[in-house]
């Protein structure tokens, strides 16, 4: 186990049950460190402790808490039946947990790095627009985006159906001569078909979509489409890395300087 994992997140993924179940074993006083029941959720654990339950001992082994899938093209993330064929469907069997859920969904058409995890304050940290974790993603397009999109985006894009306009984001277009290209769009916020919808707003329509990196992670090069595995505590770290903006960010129009200038 990881030092200082608490008790009820390592009986979670390693019992593979619920953490409502979890907890209650704890409280139950089923559970034990080293041989002294222990009621307390959280205490910490260090990597030499046994835990037991029932008087058997839970085994360790990977901590598989936080998974890493390359999401395919045409799979929902979904756990409905009639959204057929599921993302969940495609979890190994020694990855399969009842908490398992996806930290933000991608539609069924976008491909690209996906985190399930067992862990809800990860998705929070993760997909809360306060947080502000970028993600990048790369696309085609058709249409003629607008030749001002760059700064529109910097500056927090307008959407027709939306009153909030979309916290400031980073486009880098590649327009080909014969009409529509190539595009990579940076957002710290997940909104409904966010991307699909921003480049409609700039005269464009995707026509394929990848995530290719969340926080400081690069969907790593050994995951093929469909594959998961569990992450490694060095790209849990890089997930929640703050990644600096490559772009000399455009003043606002009341001339104030960009809010993400400094990041």
């Amino acid at each position: 186990m990881s030092a200082g994992e608490a008790l009820d997140r390592f009986l979670t993924r390693r019992w593979k049950r619920s953490w409502a179940d979890a907890r209650l074993a704890i409280h139950q006083r089923r559970v034990a460190i080293n041989g002294q029941v222990s009621k307390r959720y959280h205490v910490r654990l260090r990597a030499e402790d046994l835990i037991t339950l029932d008087g058997v001992v839970v085994e360790d082994g990977v901590d598989d808490g936080v998974v890493l899938c390359h999401k395919p093209l045409g799979y929902a993330c979904s756990h409905e039946a009639k959204h057929q064929p599921l993302l969940y469907d495609l979890v190994p069997g020694a990855l399969a947990h009842p908490d398992l859920q996806a930290a933000g969904r991608l539609d069924r058409d976008t491909t690209g790095l996906l985190v399930l995890t067992i862990d809800g304050p990860l998705i929070q940290r993760l997909t809360a627009p306060k947080n502000r974790c970028r993600k990048r993603y790369r696309l085609r397009y058709q249409g003629v985006l607008a030749s001002d999109s760059v700064l529109r985006v910097a500056q927090g894009l307008q959407l027709t159906d939306d009153p909030l306009p979309c916290l400031p984001a980073e486009l880098i277009v590649q327009a080909l001569p014969t009409g529509g290209g190539h595009a990579t769009l940076v957002l710290a916020e997940g909104r409904f078909h966010q991307v699909k919808r921003m480049i409609l707003a700039l005269g464009g329509e995707v026509t394929q979509l990848h995530r290719e990196r969340i926080g400081g992670l690069e969907l790593p090069a050994d995951l093929a489409a469909g594959a998961m595995r569990p992450a490694t505590a060095q790209e849990c770290a890089a997930l929640l890395t703050k990644v600096p903006s490559a772009t000399a960010w455009p003043p606002l129009p009341d001339g104030t300087e960009h809010p993400d200038a400094s990041t």
